[in-house]
């Protein structure tokens, strides 16, 4: 990306008299020049795990949609499996688990496509072209149905994230876009240690890993390394606690998570744009239920074509909100990075770093 003083973000904030029908329609004249027409448009979004009530509603991505469609592409909406074992481990489950949700080729009036396969494995690897920080990341597996589109369209739901302090559109891209291989080669940058001192052996997470990575011996958990892709499904499901993140390893996986996103944005120079809804604000994403009441209220959609500069956007018009009941003792510019105890701008500089944009930016409210 050609880097110039500031960055465009445009902004449509919410409680004006205009719906977000019409602001929808005005924010995406502001990028619609990535698609050409007849250009196959993958709409990257997260359909919401099952048991959410935050994710898009369906109604903002059908939106979109029919404005890509306005312009001459042909639009699919997608995203990929998960590497955690629940409801969108498959292509199957995830299909099932986004109707529920309300994603539907019906509701959308476009197709929806799992881009990474039945199991998650279909992709190809492509280069990551610079390394920083001592990060070991080379390359990623961008999955099959998102490289072969000629334009991508990303949408993101703002919100913040355990591992990674706020989930934006730099994650959307880089562990939404991949294969499982690429997902385990960043969460191997916070896999979960084990302290043996508070396992039982009770047998839970051994039931529960699904690369059965983990085991019983001598009546204490034991993990194969080898098999391990550090979905940390055992950190969470632990009844003792025993299993924890070492220290760095949020910070570590921020900097993974910008090298994956720009191997796959390498793939789609000047054919990509970002819209960040800034609502339903809550502390977890939406692969946990529940995730958390909200932080901070609805602030409104913002889109650019630089997926660095709408992220820090997003975080400072939420660093400008007062923060609900439950956060009003939290005074902080990175209030998502408090709860969930990491520098949530870590992602954000090293994208920068790695050339995918910058944070300096100007904000033009559309009204």
């Amino acid at each position: 990306m050609a880097q110039s003083s500031e960055s465009q973000v445009f902004f449509f904030p919410y409680g004006g008299k205009r719906s977000f029908l019409g602001g929808l329609r005005t924010l995406f004249t502001t990028i619609a020049h990535v698609v050409a027409p007849g250009d196959a448009v993958a709409v990257k979004v997260h359909m919401g795990e099952y048991g959410i009530s935050t994710y898009l509603r369906p109604a903002l991505v059908r939106r979109v949609c029919d404005l890509i469609k306005d312009v001459g592409g042909k639009p699919f909406v997608t995203d990929t499996t998960t590497l955690y074992a629940a409801r969108r481990f498959t292509a199957r489950q995830y299909l099932a688990t986004a109707a529920f949700n309300g994603f539907t080729k019906e509701s959308l009036e476009t197709p929806v496509i799992i881009a990474d396969g039945e199991e998650g494995y279909d992709g190809e690897w492509v280069s990551i072209p610079k390394q920083i920080y001592d990060c070991p990341l080379d390359r990623t597996k961008v999955a099959k149905e998102i490289l072969n589109a000629d334009s991508m369209i990303v949408l993101t739901h703002l919100k913040g994230h355990e591992l990674s302090g706020f989930g934006g559109s730099i994650k959307n891209v880089a562990m939404g876009c991949v294969t499982k291989e690429s997902k385990a080669g960043q969460h191997r940058a916070n896999r979960a240690e084990l302290d043996l001192s508070k396992c039982t052996g009770c047998g839970e997470c051994v039931e529960a890993c699904p690369f059965k990575a983990l085991s019983i011996v001598d009546e204490k958990a034991v993990r194969d390394d080898e098999k391990c892709t550090g979905c940390n499904h055992c950190l969470s499901l632990c009844p003792e606690q025993a299993f924890y993140l070492p220290p760095g390893a949020k910070e570590r996986f921020q900097v993974y998570l910008a090298h994956s996103a720009a191997g796959v944005l390498s793939q789609f120079p000047d054919k990509v744009a970002f819209i960040n809804f800034v609502q339903d604000i809550t502390p977890d994403c939406d692969c946990a239920p529940p995730s958390g009441l909200p932080v901070v209220s609805d602030i409104g959609i913002l889109a650019s074509m630089d997926v660095v500069a709408v992220d820090k956007a997003s975080l400072d018009l939420i660093a400008k909100a007062k923060p609900t009941e439950k956060y009003r003792h939290m005074v902080s510019s990175d209030i998502l990075g408090g709860i969930n105890g990491t520098d949530s701008l870590i992602q954000i500089r090293a994208a920068q770093e790695l050339g995918l944009g910058q944070m300096a930016y100007q904000l033009s409210e559309l009204n």
